[in-house]
Parts: C-alpha cells; structure tokens; sequence
C-alpha cells in the first residue's frame, strides 16, 4: 500500500521534478503498475468490486474495441507497445481503488498532498520565469514538463482541485484553497495557454450544479474578471486569434467521413494541411475527434457511455465534497479536451490529467461508496 501510495504522489507531482518523461513512465511503471497488479494477485477478492463498477466496464470494453481496431491500423509501433497502453491505465483505476478500499482518507490526504506540492512547484516556476523570461516567452516549467500547453494540462488540474476544495468546503482553514490556488492560477497565466482558463470557467458552471452558493461567487467573480482583461488587454485573449482550430477541425471532419464507423483504427497517423500555417499538424487538438478518428462512430460511442456513467455517477452523489471535487476534476478534463489532448491513450503523460486521473479517483471514491453502503 505504501508503494501504491507513493506512486500516487509522485505520478500527481512527478512532471515538475523527474527529469524527463521516459523516467517518469518508468517511475509509473514501478510504483503504481506494478504494486497494483501484485495487490490483485495477493487479494484477488479485491477484483470482484473493482470490475463491477459502470465506469471501469465501459472501460474495459473500449479497450476491447480499441484493440480490435489494431487490427487495420496505420500505427508506426508494434501491436504489443499498443497493447500495453489500456493495461497501464487499468492499473491505475485499480491501484487508486485499492487505496481507497482500504482508506479513502489516505487516497484523498494524497491528493490534497500532491496539490500541495503543485503549488508550491508552480510559485518556483513563476518566480523562475519572471527572472529568465525575455518578452513574449511563455512558461514551459521544470523537470519533464516539454512546452507551455502541456504544461498548462497539469497546473489546471492542480488548480481545479483547490478551486473545487473551497467550493466543497472540505478544508478546515478556508483560505488555504484560495492561497493554494493563487501560484496555479499565475502559472497557468504564465503558460499563455487558453485552453484551461476556458477549463476552470466551465468547470465553475458545472459546479453550479454541485455546490451552491459559492459557485455563484466564483462565476460572478470569473465574468467580473474576463470582462475587466478584455476591456484593458484584449491581446491577451484575442491575440492569437483561433488558432486555427475551426479550420483544423473541419480536415479531421473530413477524414473521419473516410472511416466513419469503424475509424483508421488505434495509434492511426493523420496529416492536417490547414492554409495559412506553412507545416502539416498530426493532432486534431480535440479528444473527441481523435477518438473518432481511431475508433470511429462505435469508439466514440462507447467513450461517451464511459463518461455518461461518470458524470451520472457524480450527481447522484453531489452532496458528498469529495465527489464535488472529483466532478469539477471530472468536467476539467472534459472541457479542456475539447481543444486539446488528442494522445487521449498513451504511456503516463501530461493527457493523463485531463482523462485518466480524474476517471481514476471518482471510480476510487465510487468503488468505496458501493463497498460502504453494502
């Protein structure tokens, strides 16, 4: 349990400290597959709760189709490297449920840890990037993180978790989320990316839902704030335009309708040539799309039931601050997949805490739930 539970850490933080990515895919690898698949085999009745929750069938069977679509694929790397890659994420889904079966204290006491240290990285890194940067740099940050939108993925995460923490008011001290969430806030500022400021503005909507008043606060505060930027600097919001995306995602439209059912299958390279660029783009920046790409109309079917279920899930149990902050984690995730994060299954990366991580806990928390009430 102590190595699952130090692999949780270190996947949460990892990216800000492991030097490069291949090490922190290792670190996975060691401390949470690995203990993982040794804690099913040394208590195999921990199996039957972990397969019986929706989300981790609905799971499991798009691995089943995602697999069968190797099959035809146009992917440069070999059917067993492919294979692997649901197996990884299986072993976190069970690694955190094993946690939480036997403390969801100690998996959410992680969590809140791991944010923490997110913060704290991130003030470093502003700090960092306020003495280094020249005039229109962006913060990539340290350790394995490689460009400022990858970055972004992980520091809106860690954001979204405080942000959530105070609405949920599940922190003793209430301040403490709003400093916490400050550095993260000022580093995802830094990044220049749009995408998770778009994430966090949905995610407080959602939140509407969820939390109650305080919500109310958040989104009044965050129209207050975005009209106030766009009245004195609409460069910051405006300057890069769409970034092409209406045109790039019109291509993977199109090429989607070439295999539309069925998709070019799992790992398939796509070129987009959108005029005025200059190079071709092999990311369609959209999950959805990518998927459908792959997967087709059945894969993006079954990656919709997968997240119907989740978010169902959240809502019958809203009442609860954990399953408010692992929804906000939730709808994150799915809000800022829909301009970015097209590598939506790959070995453990910065996508990860759009899609994988959030899915994770709120099936940890559900599994606990089930096994509470039973």
């Amino acid at each position: 349990m102590r190595w699952l539970v130090g692999g949780y850490l270190v996947l949460l933080t990892g990216l800000f400290w492991i030097p490069d990515g291949s090490q922190y895919t290792k670190y996975y690898y060691a401390l949470i597959a690995a203990p993982a698949l040794l804690g099913l085999l040394m208590a195999p009745t921990q199996i039957k709760p972990i397969l019986r929750d929706p989300v981790i069938i609905s799971f499991l069977v798009l691995s089943a189709w995602l697999l069968i679509s190797i099959g035809w694929s146009r992917a440069d790397e070999a059917v067993g490297s492919l294979a692997k890659r649901p197996l990884y994420v299986f072993m976190l889904f069970a690694g955190c449920a094993l946690i939480a079966l036997k403390s969801e204290s100690l998996l959410l006491k992680t969590l809140r840890i791991g944010a923490g240290i997110g913060a704290l990285a991130a003030l470093i890194n502003v700090i960092w990037f306020l003495q280094s940067a020249a005039p229109g740099d962006r913060l990539i940050g340290t350790g394995a993180l490689r460009n400022p939108l990858l970055t972004s993925h992980v520091l809106g995460f860690l954001c979204t978790y405080w942000v959530a923490a105070w609405l949920s008011r599940s922190e003793q001290r209430d301040w403490l989320p709003v400093v916490m969430a400050l550095p993260l806030l000022a580093a995802l500022l830094a990044t220049g990316s749009r995408t998770p400021l778009m994430g966090l503005a949905l995610t407080s909507f959602w939140m509407l839902l969820v939390s109650g008043r305080r919500a109310v606060y958040l989104v009044s505060a965050l129209l207050i704030g975005a009209g106030a930027v766009y009245l004195a600097a609409p460069d910051i919001l405006l300057q890069r335009g769409t970034s092409f995306r209406p045109e790039l995602w019109g291509d993977a439209w199109r090429q989607a309708g070439q295999h539309l059912w069925f998709g070019a299958g799992y790992d398939s390279k796509f070129e987009f040539d959108i005029p005025g660029i200059g190079y071709l783009l092999h990311d369609p920046h959209n999950v959805e799309l990518a998927v459908l790409l792959e997967l087709g109309l059945i894969g993006l079917g079954l990656w919709a039931i997968m997240y119907a279920l989740a978010l169902v899930r959240c809502l019958q149990l809203r009442a609860q601050p954990q399953f408010q902050i692992a929804s906000a984690l939730l709808i994150y995730g799915v809000c800022a997949g829909l301009t970015e994060g097209g590598n939506y299954l790959s070995r453990p990366n910065e996508s990860w805490f759009l899609i994988w991580i959030p899915l994770a806990l709120l099936c940890a928390l559900s599994i606990r739930n089930r096994q509470a009430q039973a």
